[in-house]
């Protein structure tokens, strides 16, 4: 019998669209254009439940370049690990840049010699994002924070960023999607790699505001093939370990430094929780 599995011109096996993905499905929710039926079927499921969800997509996604910008100014980093990047935000041709800005456009906006590697899991995200790297400091990846030290031995990560000075990675929204044993192995191995002075910036979704609703998008989730695992706040706090956070510490993504982000929606909408933690 051929069991070999069959795929489109895109490289993609041929059912890839007609089965939800997590990064089109957030797309979809902040405006985006990159999503297919199967997507919105299920974000229209996950909105019966939580018909905030559409602003903790939002808040999640412009936290991204605000932590960047502060990792950059106050830290002086200049070397990124975007871990579970996820698609690109819409193109803003009057600003000529994404808006939200990409990972690599907020870090250039402070260092101009940035360096940034994406990694997804999504062989979507994976080739969008390669697509548009053009001739940037920066590097795709497509790997699993599940294999996590396959992930930080790969090749792309040591040719493109320097080990002996510090580095700053993004795991936002990242660890929900794994359990538990390989949400603290990924952060164990991560605090064991990264060089002094590097930092880690988390956003996690939580149980703790609406855990009926989030037990409902567990449960849709799941229907359609996909693990999701938000976490209580001493769950989340457990994650991080003993590297100290930066003011204001473990807070609802929102109230993160929230006062020079502007038209962010309102801070009871996050259903997650954001910090920074730095190595000593």
């Amino acid at each position: 019998m051929n069991t070999t599995t069959r795929t489109t011109h895109t490289g993609l096996p041929e059912d890839w669209f007609l089965r939800p993905a997590v990064a089109r499905i957030n797309t979809f929710l902040t405006g985006g254009s990159d999503h297919y039926k199967a997507d919105r079927q299920l974000a229209s499921r996950l909105l019966r439940s939580a018909p905030w969800l559409k602003d903790m997509v939002t808040i999640n996604q412009r936290h991204r370049p605000h932590a960047v910008t502060v990792l950059a100014r106050e830290l002086g980093i200049t070397q990124f690990l975007d871990l579970g990047c996820g698609l690109p935000s819409r193109w803003n041709r009057a600003l000529e840049r994404h808006e939200p800005a990409l990972t690599y456009e907020a870090a250039v906006g402070v260092h101009a010699a940035s360096r940034v590697v994406y990694v997804d899991n999504d062989p979507m995200v994976f080739a969008l994002t390669r697509f548009l790297l053009g001739e940037t400091a920066t590097a795709a990846l497509r790997a699993d924070i599940r294999q996590i030290d396959e992930l930080l031995n790969h090749y792309e990560i040591h040719s493109t960023l320097d080990p002996s000075h510090p580095i700053a990675v993004l795991a936002h929204d990242l660890l929900p999607w794994v359990d538990d044993e390989a949400a603290a192995a990924a952060m164990t191995a991560l605090r064991e790699w990264l060089p002094s002075g590097s930092a880690i910036s988390i956003t996690h979704a939580s149980t703790d505001m609406e855990p009926q609703a989030m037990d409902s998008l567990v449960d849709h989730y799941a229907e359609a093939g996909i693990t999701y695992r938000p976490r209580q706040l001493k769950q989340i706090r457990s994650l991080l370990g003993s590297w100290t956070p930066l003011p204001p510490g473990l807070v609802p993504t929102a109230q993160w430094r929230s006062g020079s982000i502007r038209c962010l929606p309102s801070a009871e909408h996050s259903h997650a929780y954001a910090a920074v933690i730095t190595c000593p």
